[in-house]
C-alpha cells in the first residue's frame, strides 16, 4: 500500500491508495456529493486505466500534465496539440481537413512532407 500526496493549490491532500481503489469506485462516492468536487485519483491508478480511455493535456513548464477519463469509450476522441481542447474525432478530422486548422484556437496543422518516389 502506497501513500499518495497530489498538491492541488496550496493545500495538501493525503490519501491511501489501496488495492481494490478504483476510478469507478471514486466515481460512485461522487455522485452522492452535493457540491461539485473532480474526482482525483492518484499514479497507481491512472497506470491501470486503459490508455484508450484517458486523455492527457499536456501542458507547458511550469504547469503539470492533466488527465481526463473518458466515460464514453465507444466515442473517441482527439486533442488538439496547441491549444489542448477535446474534441469528438471525427469533428476535429473534418475541420482539419476542409479548414487545415483547429476549429477552437484556428492553428494551422502542419502539413506532412510528400514523399520523393523514384
Amino acid at each position: 500500500k502506497q501513500w499518495y500526496q497530489p498538491e492541488y493549490g496550496k493545500q495538501w491532500y493525503q490519501r491511501r491508495v489501496r488495492d481494490e481503489d478504483t476510478f469507478e469506485t471514486r466515481l460512485q462516492n461522487w455522485e452522492s456529493m452535493t457540491s461539485y468536487q473532480p474526482v482525483e485519483v492518484g499514479v497507481e491508478i491512472l497506470k491501470r486505466m486503459p490508455r484508450s480511455e484517458v486523455e492527457v493535456l499536456k501542458w507547458g513548464s511550469p504547469l503539470r500534465y492533466q488527465f481526463y477519463k473518458n466515460l464514453m469509450p465507444d466515442i473517441i476522441l482527439d486533442t488538439c496539440d496547441s491549444c489542448n481542447r477535446i474534441f469528438y474525432a471525427d469533428d476535429l478530422e473534418l475541420q482539419y481537413l476542409q479548414k487545415q486548422a483547429c476549429p477552437f484556437c484556428r492553428k494551422s496543422v502542419a502539413q506532412p512532407e510528400p514523399v520523393p518516389t523514384e
